[in-house]
């Protein structure tokens, strides 16, 4: 925009990238970055900042790979410390070649100092760990194969996307903050029950040896996966999948004997404030046949609830196709007792309500007589009868199977190969998985983690260890805001439209605030400069007292 002929006025965004600033200064990224990414003299700008620009920008989750350059431009060098890099030199092929140096580098060994700096620089707790995995999606063709195995095939689905290959994306957090601390890529079809033990070494590299809690989904719960970690000195939780003959005995004592349960545990529901969820623990001791690890079966109310709709509306839906069925009997292939008994134990099974309906096929027997002989009936006419067998389907509900079923509800057995845990701290332990669940949520959604828009899969392989780089700095943001919201005792934070409250601040929300904050610079005709900055609101002040940042510090770098 100009003023005059030889006035120009512009203005470069800041936002909240100060606020990613101050988080990679005080990591030391560029620092370990540059000492497994060293610069060339022909490089006229380090691939180390290329890359680093590259996280700011996937923090923001916005622009993509072809659009850097006119991003770049635009920002507020000053503010973030990078007032030698010039605008216009930023194009896709840049940012290539700085993620093909990054696939090169030691990123095992990387990752390692990332996280232990981590653990120094904010006192990240590694005494509980998280792991699971997610699928990400991948349209059009990338071939090959990187040196670690990673390529893209079809497996399990996890967007619901059967027809597309994919590959496999494994993370594991730190129960504190949950800050991601390892990730790993696999081949689209590698099940999430061969990779435990493989994660479970790399974590113990990490510097805390085998001292800490896993905590893992059913997937982690194989008897020569929980064996290794055991055996090794270390600790493990899961939940026990009902496949196990563990699992179905548990269930059976419950159906056939009313056990006594003690509450161990309270919780408001998510977004819900004034609603209790309770847990409680069966009383007795219960342990697995093989290897004898702890298990203790645990009752949540909310799971009582969502266990007995489910089988409501599994009946309802049972008995809604089984009164579609009775339309179809007696003609085409359901003219036959066992053809249609077979057709309504399908519905059942497919339903999941085998056992708690009963089903009732019954004969009924038509009978019509017929003139023998033809031309019209007079009194000497002589008839015959003839019987006609037709099928009819009933069915009723077991109602003292499903009160027996009923006692199952809200179970569910949590597996600890560490005896000395009691019932509570293993509840607490797994609850905080789903918090792994929400950082996959960002990372696919906020951040754009899919489709892979990329034509080798090294690249893709090394863009996706940047999103985990982008994941730690932004845990950690959300890390340090909520910790000083907790030692200030302050409640919550206007983040929200309408100065609506914000008790557990995201990342996301955090620089949302900061959105269309910039600097202007006016040159005059004289060749002088003037600087104009937009003002500070009083929310983005606290958020900046919060992560120990001036007003200064966060305009110069």
């Amino acid at each position: 925009m100009s003023s005059s002929n030889s006035k120009k006025l512009k203005r470069f965004c800041a936002g909240g990238l100060p606020i990613v600033r101050t988080v990679i200064e005080r990591l030391g990224l560029k620092k370990i970055l540059s000492k497994y990414i060293p610069s060339h003299d022909n490089e006229t700008i380090p691939a180390v900042e290329t890359l680093i620009l590259l996280i700011y920008n996937l923090i923001l989750g916005k622009a993509p790979l072809y659009e850097l350059n006119e991003w770049v431009d635009g920002l507020d060098k000053r503010a973030l410390g990078c007032e030698g890099i010039s605008g216009g030199k930023f194009n896709d092929d840049r940012f290539g070649r700085a993620l093909d140096k990054l696939y090169f580098a030691d990123r095992a060994s990387l990752m390692t100092e990332i996280i232990v700096a981590a653990i120094d620089k904010f006192g990240l707790d590694l005494s509980q760990v998280h792991n699971d995995s997610t699928t990400i999606k991948a349209y059009g063709s990338i071939a090959g194969r990187t040196r670690d195995g990673l390529e893209l095939a079809r497996g399990h689905s996890k967007d619901h996307r059967p027809d597309l290959k994919q590959l496999v994306y494994n993370m594991t957090i730190a129960a504190d903050g949950a800050v991601p601390i390892h990730c790993h890529c696999y081949p689209g079809n590698r099940t999430d029950d061969t990779v435990h033990i493989e994660t479970w070494e790399k974590i113990c590299r990490l510097g805390n040896g085998v001292d800490f809690l896993y905590v893992a989904d059913s997937k982690l719960c194989t008897d020569k996966q929980l064996h290794y970690i055991d055996s090794h000195g270390g600790r493990a939780v899961t939940i026990m999948p009902a496949t196990w003959n563990e699992a179905k005995e548990l269930d059976n004592r419950l159906r056939t004997t009313r056990l006594s349960k003690k509450e161990i545990l309270r919780k408001s529901r998510p977004n819900s404030e004034s609603e209790i969820e309770y847990f409680s623990a069966y009383n007795g001791e219960y342990f697995t046949n093989k290897r004898g690890y702890r298990i203790h079966l645990i009752h949540s109310s909310e799971k009582r609830k969502r266990d007995r709709k489910s089988r409501d509306q599994r009946l309802e839906k049972a008995e809604h196709d089984l009164a579609d069925l009775t339309c179809k009997i007696n003609q085409r292939n359901l003219k036959t007792e066992e053809s249609i008994e077979n057709a309504a134990k399908a519905i059942l099974d497919k339903c999941d309500v085998s056992g708690l309906i009963t089903l009732r096929i019954n004969t009924v027997q038509q009978e019509e007589e017929k003139q023998i002989g033809k031309g019209r009936p007079g009194k000497n006419t002589k008839y015959w009868t003839e019987y006609t067998e037709y099928y009819t389907l009933g069915w009723s509900r077991h109602l003292s199977v499903i009160k027996k079923e009923a006692r199952t509800d809200g179970t569910f057995p949590l597996v600890s190969t560490d005896i000395n845990l009691t019932a509570k701290q293993v509840l607490e332990a797994y609850k905080y998985q789903p918090r792994i669940e929400k950082r996959f949520c960002q990372f696919k959604w906020y951040h754009k983690a899919a489709p892979l828009l990329f034509k080798k899969i090294e690249r893709v392989e090394a863009n996706l260890f940047a999103f985990f780089l982008s994941l730690i700095i932004q845990a950690l943001i959300e890390r340090e805001v909520r910790g000083k919201m907790k030692e200030n005792r302050i409640a919550a934070i206007a983040l929200y439209p309408e100065d609506r409250f914000a008790p557990h601040p995201t990342t996301t929300k955090i620089l949302r605030v900061f959105e269309n904050i910039c600097r202007a610079v006016l040159t005059n005709e004289d060749g002088s400069i003037d600087e104009f900055k937009d003002d500070l609101t009083e929310v983005q002040v606290k958020i900046l007292e919060l992560m120990e940042m001036s007003e200064e510090s966060f305009w110069y770098a």
